[in-house]
């Protein structure tokens, strides 16, 4: 035994493991108090790019229009029509109990709706549905269904379904929304309608953070049992599953209390942080125990047999933790703030987990006996090794061979990945509320918000000018003839309208008036159609800002990259950008281009961390072919996920790019334990051949053991209700399974190439 194992086995003191434990306890007794005040966090539009100037504009624009998610559809169906009349007066019914709810703002149905005529005898207002004469409900449904505007914004095209509008006050609160739905819900419950559907932002945010917490329980749940599983068949001792699990788990609570003190809340991307960390932090935990337990085996003492394994594994799982740390790490190059504090938060729980390896868990092997069983029982492991790596030998150039073959092919199928989102994507197409989501879509020409800013830019001009409502209604046809978007308001809406409304109701005269003196007329009397509130949604108050507004479907993002490409070319040859100019905003356009953007950061985030791993590669190696043995393996298994992506048709989108970074920072975790047993044989003396087969052997079982449990820890997630969820795991597994693979079989061949004139 040398000096540096004595030094190092006289830290393991049971004096020094109670100290340890008395003030971890103390630690996790403050952060489990914590855990009372953890709250969720719903705010989607955090994930706005926080660099972007289109945010600002939105800002602008939300500030003077209002929201453009702040409405509840509601669609009734009833068939084979909805034109008879004790289905409409109980749909006229169910609109008044909804204006009487708290935090609405205004009910649209089309049962109490009423067409405005102006006549030299003076206005009518006629009703579109006359509710208490059936006998007149056949000529009203006529008349309805000879007008555009009526037929495509509150009717299915079949007539089997109407849509009723619920515009809700903006800005509230979790608490008002959830309280403001569930109201909802029990006004559409005692309607007496039996085919009612519901979608829109409360609806979706209510359900959404229900399924999340379900998830988060399910998920973290189903880790622990996976890896006590495995854990029991790895060690077979009670303490070789409860030390490791304990550990981890209060590693989790660490963090999560942690969070909760700093006043982070749980977010749709930290909600997975527990079960990450779970994973993630035991393997290091994993590989000290087993180390442990081979020195145990030797017939080394309990201290000894620490003070053995933290020499051995004690730098390669600092420097596991450290690039583990980087792959999360790298997140906070990202724009979007809740993906900057997952990758910081998980980065710091990385280094948690470390902290506890190197103190709660030797305290806790001080103090508590853990006997092991016979050495044979490790024979198994060896002689598959063995097996494995006679076979590697035997077959080095048809490995390079094959795992070059790999590469190129993967690399080609990168060129099939493209980046796309939808907006309701988390959702598995079975799900009752996604459902709904395509029904509306099918039925109403969809739910996803469509905005666009109209600026008058000539001085002395406003949004009335004929010319500028002769611009305005080119790229306002363009829109609903070409790009889908449907329901749309606009200043030429009202003045198409009022002209009608002023010519006897004709729908010949739906069309801006030839002169100017004609508009301006209209223009006085726009009140009498949209009303002062609808106008002030519609128009600013100076007159030189408006808006074009409508509902669309979701087409994807990709989708609709195109469609906005050809619109800003209409704009750009029929527009003059002197007289007015044409600004897509809202939503879901600012969603599109925080996924590209993210997609793009996240990538230029994985090139970061393999400069900073390879750079911390080389610092400790100290040899550049050492370095070049590291990233290889690591490199094959990202390309081929990829390519996978690309063959199967998995588009790039937040929640896939993310997880290239992640599984870099985890995967090359093995390779540093490898090579770190390769750097301790070499040191020693041992021809590379000989070291890398003592590597092989040494590390070789605690890297499948570990590289197991962390696939099956990230596969579990594949039975996620989330879109974003099931792909981490997916494609995760795919990664590390493969990076396992990489390092069984492609890495030993390397060495011997690489090093074989050492």
């Amino acid at each position: 035994m040398d000096d540096t194992l004595h030094r190092i086995q006289r830290h393991f003191t049971p004096r020094n493991a109670r100290l340890a434990l008395t003030v971890i306890a103390l630690l996790s007794l403050g952060f489990g108090l914590a855990l009372r005040n953890v709250r969720l966090d719903h705010d989607f539009e955090r994930f706005f790019p926080t660099d972007d100037p289109e945010l600002d504009r939105y800002l602008a624009f939300r500030e003077r229009f209002g929201n453009d998610n702040d409405f509840l559809l509601i669609a009734a169906g009833h068939a084979p029509s909805v034109f008879q009349g004790d289905f409409l007066r109980r749909v006229d019914g169910l609109a008044e109990d909804l204006r009487g709810l708290p935090d609405v703002v205004s009910v649209t149905s089309p049962t109490d709706l009423e067409d405005v005529r102006v006549t030299p005898a003076g206005v009518f207002r006629v009703p579109w549905l006359r509710l208490d004469n059936d006998t007149l409900l056949a000529l009203d449904s006529a008349r309805v269904w000879r007008d555009d505007r009526m037929r495509e914004n509150f009717f299915s095209a079949d007539g089997d379904a109407l849509l009723v509008v619920m515009l809700t006050a903006p800005d509230l609160s979790k608490e008002r929304s959830d309280s403001l739905l569930l109201a909802t819900e029990a006004v559409l419950a005692g309607s007496g309608i039996d085919d009612l559907r519901v979608a829109g932002r409360i609806h979706g945010q209510y359900y959404y953070i229900q399924k999340m917490l379900r998830e988060l329980v399910l998920f973290f749940t189903a880790s622990v049992l996976l890896l006590a599983i495995f854990l029991a068949i790895t060690f077979r001792a009670a303490w070789g599953v409860l030390v490791p699990i304990g550990v981890v788990a209060l590693t989790v609570l660490w963090q999560v209390g942690l969070m909760t003190l700093m006043g982070q809340p749980i977010t749709v991307l930290t909600m997975l942080l527990p079960t990450i960390l779970f994973v993630v932090g035991m393997s290091d935990v994993v590989h000290i125990v087993e180390r442990y337990i081979e020195a145990l085996r030797l017939g080394r003492s309990r201290t000894m047999a620490l003070a053995v394994s933290f020499r051995e594994v004690g730098l390669a799982t600092l420097l596991t933790s450290v690039t583990t740390a980087i792959g999360f790490g790298t997140l906070i190059s990202s724009s979007i703030p809740p993906i900057r504090e997952f990758g910081i938060f998980t980065a710091i729980g990385v280094g948690l987990a470390l902290v506890l390896a190197f103190t709660l868990l030797p305290a806790v092997l001080v103090l508590v006996p853990t006997p092991v069983r016979a050495r044979e029982r490790a024979l198994g492991w060896q002689r598959g090794l063995a097996a494995v790596f006679r076979w590697v030998l035997r077959n080095r150039k048809g490995i390079l061979a094959a795992f070059a073959v790999l590469a190129v092919a993967s690399f080609g199928m990168l060129f099939r990945l493209k980046v796309n989102n939808f907006l309701l994507e988390d959702w598995p197409e079975d799900d009752p509320h996604k459902v709904d989501f395509h029904y509306f879509e099918d039925h109403f020409g969809g739910v996803r918000p469509f905005e666009m800013e109209v600026r008058v830019t000539a001085p002395g001009r406003d949004v009335w000018d004929l010319d500028v409502l002769r611009q305005t209604e080119v790229v306002q046809d363009h829109l609903e003839q070409e790009y889908g978007v449907g329901a749309v308001l606009s200043p030429v809406t009202v003045i198409k309208s009022l002209n009608q409304a002023f010519n006897g109701g004709s729908a010949e005269f739906f069309r801006i008036p030839e002169d100017s003196a004609t508009v301006r007329r209209l223009v006085k009397r726009a009140a009498l159609f949209a009303g002062r509130q609808g106008l002030d949604v519609l128009v600013s108050e100076d007159g030189r800002t408006a808006r074009i507004s409508g509902r669309m479907r979701d087409a994807g993002g990709h989708v609709h990259r195109g469609l906005n490409a050809t619109l800003d070319s209409l704009v750009a040859a029929r527009t003059d950008p002197q007289l007015v100019a044409f600004h897509q905003t809202g939503m879901a356009y600012l969603i599109d281009r925080n996924n590209e953007k993210l997609s793009g950061q996240l990538i230029g985030g994985l090139s970061v961390a393999f400069l900073i791993i390879g750079g911390i590669m080389a610092w400790v190696f100290r040899d550049p072919r050492m370095t070049l043995i590291a990233l290889v393996p690591n490199v094959i298994p990202l390309l081929f996920v990829g390519g996978f992506m690309g063959l199967v048709g998995i588009d790039i989108k937040v929640s896939t790019a993310i997880i290239f970074t992640i599984a870099f920072g985890i995967a090359v975790d093995d390779t540093i334990h490898m090579l770190g047993k390769l750097r301790i044989e070499l040191a020693k003396g041992r021809t590379v051949p000989y070291a890398m087969k003592r590597a092989f052997f040494s590390a070789g079982k605690a890297v499948t053991v570990t590289s197991i449990m962390l696939c099956s820890g990230f596969i579990s997630l594949v039975f996620s209700d989330f879109a974003s969820v099931f792909y981490m795991g997916l494609l995760v597994s795919i990664t590390l399974a493969m990076a396992v693979v990489a390092d069984l079989l492609l890495l030993p061949v390397l060495v011997l190439y690489f090093l074989r004139r050492r």
